[in-house]
């Protein structure tokens, strides 16, 4: 395992994206419970694009143009409708401060499902492993156990960094529960998560 990797897995990760986008809406959403729900479905999403890469699949999405085209265009219609909902949140009424809201079991598995559909919808998660970890694999393509290796890493790269962004928002929970705080945050959100849609429109095969 080098630290390139590792290094490169770190810089991918943090950088701004639908994933984070989504663990940040949900933990506003319903708090640190909901957060958390959020990561374990992106990381559920890393699994799935894991398996597909030992499969050949994700070459798929980087050489057929129907494939990409179907995947870009459903996660970019996820994404519009998560940002809508954000931007309906902002025009409602808050009637509890968010340190009493409990999240039900249904509103856990929405935000598990939040984030698991939004890493499955994104092109660029599925080049990740086409294009990242060949780099990194013995020059005879490396055995399952290199590959699983270098996933189990970067997934858990992945999860330590959005759990870490999931403590940061309940930290100051109490703060952003504030009436006029929330609708601002669901609003810079909404307009976010839509914007990420749209950019998730127009982009190219050569871009990812």
């Amino acid at each position: 395992m080098s630290t390139a990797f590792v290094l490169t897995c770190v810089l991918v990760i943090v950088s701004p994206g639908p994933s984070l986008a989504v663990v940040i809406d949900q933990t506003l959403r319903a708090g640190r419970w909901a957060g958390v729900a959020t990561v374990a479905g992106n990381t559920t999403g890393l699994v799935f694009w894991a398996s597909a890469s030992v499969l050949g699949l994700t070459a798929l999405v980087r050489t057929s143009e129907v494939a990409f085209l179907v995947l870009k265009i459903a996660g970019a219609v996820y994404l519009c409708w998560l940002g809508g909902q954000a931007l309906r949140r902002s025009l409602r009424r808050q009637e509890a401060p968010a340190d009493v809201v409990r999240p039900r079991p249904s509103g856990l598995v929405a935000s598990y499902r939040a984030g698991l559909i939004a890493n499955v919808s994104n092109p660029k998660a599925a080049v990740l492993y086409l294009a990242l970890f060949p780099q990194f694999l013995p020059t005879d393509g490396g055995t399952f156990a290199d590959t699983a290796l270098l996933a189990g890493v970067q997934m858990s790269i992945s999860a330590s960094y959005y759990l870490l962004v999931v403590v940061a928002i309940e930290t100051v929970r109490r703060f952003l529960g504030k009436p006029v705080v929330r609708r601002t945050l669901d609003q810079l959100t909404g307009f976010a998560l839509v914007g990420l849609g749209i950019r998730m429109v127009t982009l190219s095969r050569a871009a990812v």
